[in-house]
């Protein structure tokens, strides 16, 4: 135990050290996964989508495969429904993937250097950049559907960031 014990970033000043080593740990894991499957990132990014016909077509200064409006939200009930799919590709996971093993790592860092001002702004950057992607990927993007699986993600990012700023003068001198 004593082993275990020397490994872990020090809770001389309370938990948050330990929170981020874990939150850490869980990201860079899920970093892996999403270059391993696209199955788990699925279950996240659940909104499924249908071509958007309405776009104009193409011409010398507009190619619609070029849009980001190329897909849109599917009804549940519309004609389009049953070939609905989600965004979820392979490059879009790994993309994720790469973005979340960096907030890993600077999450890791930071919960054994958290007196360090910089680190400790860089770990409150991860959750807010965090919480920003999966809010707008809810509310404008509409790539998620809030149900079980996206529940950690929002709480991860709103509760780190909570409870970084409520510590910041503690930790940071």
């Amino acid at each position: 135990m004593d082993v275990l014990k020397a490994f872990l970033p020090s809770a001389e000043k309370g938990y948050l050290p330990y929170y981020l080593f874990v939150v850490s740990v869980v990201a860079m894991g899920n970093a892996l996964q999403n270059y391993a499957t696209l199955h788990y990132t699925r279950r996240i990014y659940n909104g499924l989508f249908v071509p958007n016909h309405a776009l104009p077509p193409r011409t010398e200064r507009f190619n619609p495969e070029d849009s980001t409006s190329i897909v849109k939200p599917a009804s549940s009930t519309g004609k389009d429904a049953e070939k609905a799919k989600d965004q979820v590709s392979p490059l879009a996971a790994r993309l994720f993937g790469t973005y979340t093993f960096m907030a890993g790592i600077i999450r890791f860092y930071a919960s054994y250097e958290l007196e360090n001002r910089g680190m400790y702004q860089l770990a409150i950057w991860t959750h807010v950049i965090a919480a920003v992607h999966f809010t707008s990927e809810l509310l404008a993007f509409k790539t998620l559907r809030f149900s079980g699986p996206q529940i950690f993600p929002f709480l991860a990012a709103y509760g780190g960031i909570i409870w970084m700023a409520l510590q910041y003068n503690h930790y940071v001198q």
